[in-house]
């Protein structure tokens, strides 16, 4: 079935940084496209995002071209309709005067953006998130100590752990890899695992934002499983099976239609 552009882009980003590369035959049997749309669609992805070349007959991501901002923004560009989504949301799960640990990542940035007209406290482990909450005059905002991972602004390892003793909160609002009902909460690397734990040991409350393609997913290392989750807050890509099959899980979950 085909897919309006910006739908399109969107998935052949997510496909590209996942597989590094995406050939024209393989794109036109996805997206159901002809061969001469597919083609402008990696001339414009080529034109306007850091990393991707084109050769004959396909197109790749190399990473090691680009600097840590460039590979963040790619990132960031992910799914960015759902993350929006998501973080409208989560902003309902606040109130005046919270106090509330606030994850890593590119869909707690985008909750960190709708915090700007209400007075609260946010703990993060996240320079971008940080550099946010910053400009807003009535957050009155912590960022924790630690390692910095490049390219990703996260701050975790043992110094970022102590650091988290310091604090009691109402509760997390957190990201995640993947999810899945048999596996529970995974992880790409050990690096913000550790955090992550942390997290949710200190917080009362455990609220998950996850956009509707970390369903049904796993990643090498495991956070915590998904009963320790009051809520997860995903966006309208999420398929209604999907989200039965979590609620006789036992999930909270909040979406839109």
């Amino acid at each position: 079935m085909s897919l309006y552009k910006p739908d399109r882009i969107q998935q052949m980003l997510q496909y590209l940084w996942k597989c590094r590369e995406l050939s024209t035959q393989q794109a036109v049997e996805l997206f159901g496209c002809a061969e001469a749309t597919i083609r402008r669609d990696f001339q414009y992805i080529v034109e306007h995002y850091p990393g991707m070349t084109r050769t004959h007959g396909r197109i790749d991501f190399d990473d090691s071209t680009t600097d840590k901002e460039s590979q963040f923004d790619v990132r960031r560009s992910l799914n960015c309709a759902s993350k929006r989504e998501i973080a409208l949301i989560a902003r309902q799960l606040i109130h005046e005067g919270d106090c509330f640990f606030l994850d890593s990542g590119s869909t707690c940035l985008e909750l960190a953006k709708c915090l700007g007209d209400i007075k609260v406290k946010v703990i993060c482990n996240d320079i971008k998130i940080a550099n946010q909450l910053g400009a807003f005059p009535n957050v009155e905002s912590y960022i924790i100590g630690g390692l910095i991972r490049p390219g990703y602004f996260t701050v975790g390892e043992s110094l970022a752990l102590e650091a988290l003793n310091a604090f009691a909160v109402d509760r997390v609002f957190m990201s995640c890899d993947a999810l899945s009902i048999e596996m529970g909460i995974t992880n790409a690397t050990m690096f913000e695992v550790g955090v992550k734990r942390k997290l949710i040991t200190r917080s009362p409350e455990v609220i998950l934002l996850a956009d509707h393609t970390k369903f049904d997913m796993f990643e090498p290392h495991a956070v915590a499983t998904l009963s320790c989750v009051k809520t997860i807050v995903s966006d309208s890509g999420l398929s209604k099976e999907t989200q039965q099959r979590y609620q006789q899980a036992g999930c909270q979950l909040k979406c839109t239609y």
